[in-house]
């Protein structure tokens, strides 16, 4: 039997249509948008259609919002203005900025409203299926109010406090992960060039010894225990990434963030990190933004 509760949705696109696969398993769910066959394919999905975003201000005390610019998320929290939001929760789904979960807090708060940023991790099958990572900023009672809905849709739930923090987790990961898919492009290249065969480029890079170990070892382990005896000199990273770079030359290739990396390496060497194992370039970043990257589970 579904919760008596009508629970508001705004923006039906790709994440929205997901996040609500799971929801409509327990609720009611009233949604908007702006795209008519939208609504049209929400409504045989089970949910409800709103005439406007009024509708589901008046109607709905938890809101959920998908949308596809910061700026769009600023002007439906405009717009449900229009209505009394005494005691609604407002949770926002889209990857916005910190700064405009600032602003919209700000501008929900004298009229009764609250705000908590949700961030998903995952993709949008893992959503649909209610099996996504979701990054919680919020107040400890907003997120207790929100956390029966979202779990719905999650496999796991980090809530890491104040408003604000699950978006600035967002993009940290996704800094990552983009940066990371522009490396994987540029290796990729290296290897066609050089007359690599892909498959093989993928068998290595899918290895524990490939894009797992500078995650598992060296941050999980060495830089996490400040330990950089033993391993592989930055010296010797240097020298192949130099190695890497004249490569990329001499096929032609362009490479943007092997150069970038190789920098880096240049610093360290010229910091006295030359025989230290090469997760010591985590130092740098320590002593330039007087910061430590040591950490536990607890941290």
């Amino acid at each position: 039997m579904k919760n008596d509760k009508l629970v508001g949705l705004i923006g039906l696109g790709n994440a929205g249509r997901a996040l609500a696969t799971p929801l409509l398993e327990q609720y009611n769910i009233l949604a908007y948008d702006r795209n008519p066959a939208r609504l049209d394919a929400f409504t045989q999905m089970g949910g409800q259609a709103a005439a406007n975003v009024r509708e589901i201000a008046e109607r709905c005390e938890i809101i959920l919002l998908s949308l596809h610019t910061p700026q769009a998320s600023r002007a439906v929290v405009e717009e449900l203005a229009s209505a009394d939001l005494q005691n609604r929760l407002i949770i926002e789904t889209s990857t916005v900025a910190p700064s405009d979960i600032e602003w919209m807090a700000n501008f929900l708060q004298p009229l009764g409203a609250s705000l908590i940023d949700s961030a998903i991790v995952g993709g949008i099958q893992r959503l649909a299926a209610g099996n996504t990572t979701f990054l919680v900023g919020a107040s400890s009672s907003d997120y207790e109010r929100a956390r029966p809905i979202l779990e719905l849709a999650a496999e796991e739930i980090f809530y890491l406090g104040d408003i604000g923090s699950g978006m600035r987790a967002k993009l940290v990961n996704n800094a990552v992960a983009h940066t990371t898919m522009v490396m994987l492009i540029e290796g990729a290249a290296l290897a066609r060039k050089a007359g690599v065969p892909l498959n093989v480029f993928y068998t290595l890079m899918k290895k524990e010894s490939g894009l797992t170990r500078p995650l598992t070892h060296r941050f999980g382990e060495r830089i996490r225990n400040q330990n950089f005896e033993g391993g592989m000199p930055t010296d010797n990273a240097r020298k192949d990434s130099a190695l890497i770079l004249d490569l990329a030359y001499e096929l032609g290739v362009p490479v943007f963030t092997m150069q970038a990396s190789h920098t880096v390496y240049d610093i360290a060497q010229a910091s006295g990190l030359g025989q230290q194992d090469y997760a010591s370039i985590s130092k740098l970043w320590e002593q330039w933004l007087g910061i430590s990257l040591e950490y536990g589970d607890d941290d």
